[in-house]
C-alpha cells in the first residue's frame, strides 16, 4: 500500500476531502537548495483535492485540519502508471511506423500524432470507464488529529 499524508479540508456526509502536496521525486536530495531541479520542482508543485470515502470511520472523530493518511494498492498504481506513460508512447511509435510504410517521412509524422492522440483517448476513456472501480479509489487509512483529543 502506498501512503501519502495530506490535510482535511472539508467534511460532507460520507467523506472527507483531502489536500495533498504535490512534491517532486528530489524532495529529500541533501543538494536541494543548489540545485535547479529541485527549486523548479518547489516553484511548479501544488496542491491536490482528493475525495476520500469514510466507509467504516465515524465522522465525528474527524475535523478540519486533521492529517489524513490515505493510501492506494501497489499494483493499482502500477498498473495505472504503466497505461498512462507506457501506451500513448507505444502507439506513437506504432502509428510512426505504419505511417512512415505508407507515405514517407510526412506519413510517419502525421501517424506520430494521430498515434499519440489515440493513445491518449484511450487512456481516457479508460479513466472514465473505472471511476468507480473501488480498487483504483484512495482508502482512508488513519487520521492523525491536529489537537490531541
Amino acid at each position: 500500500m502506498v501512503e501519502e499524508r495530506g490535510r482535511v479540508v472539508a467534511i460532507e456526509q460520507g467523506a472527507i476531502w483531502v489536500e495533498t502536496i504535490q512534491r517532486s521525486g528530489c524532495h529529500g536530495c541533501s543538494a536541494k537548495s543548489g540545485c535547479g531541479t529541485g527549486l523548479l520542482g518547489d516553484y511548479l508543485s501544488g496542491a491536490t483535492r482528493i475525495r476520500v470515502a469514510l466507509n467504516s470511520w465515524d465522522p465525528d472523530n474527524i475535523s478540519l485540519n486533521d492529517t489524513a493518511v490515505i493510501g492506494i494498492a501497489e499494483n493499482a498504481l502500477a498498473s495505472s502508471a504503466l497505461l498512462v506513460y507506457l501506451l500513448p508512447l507505444v502507439s506513437l511509435v506504432l502509428a510512426a511506423l505504419a505511417g512512415d510504410r505508407l507515405a514517407g517521412e510526412t506519413g510517419a509524422i502525421v501517424g506520430a500524432l494521430a498515434g499519440l492522440i489515440a493513445g491518449a483517448l484511450f487512456v481516457r476513456w479508460f479513466s472514465r470507464r473505472h471511476v468507480a472501480n473501488p480498487s483504483y479509489t484512495p482508502l482512508l487509512l488513519r487520521i492523525e488529529p491536529s489537537i490531541p483529543r
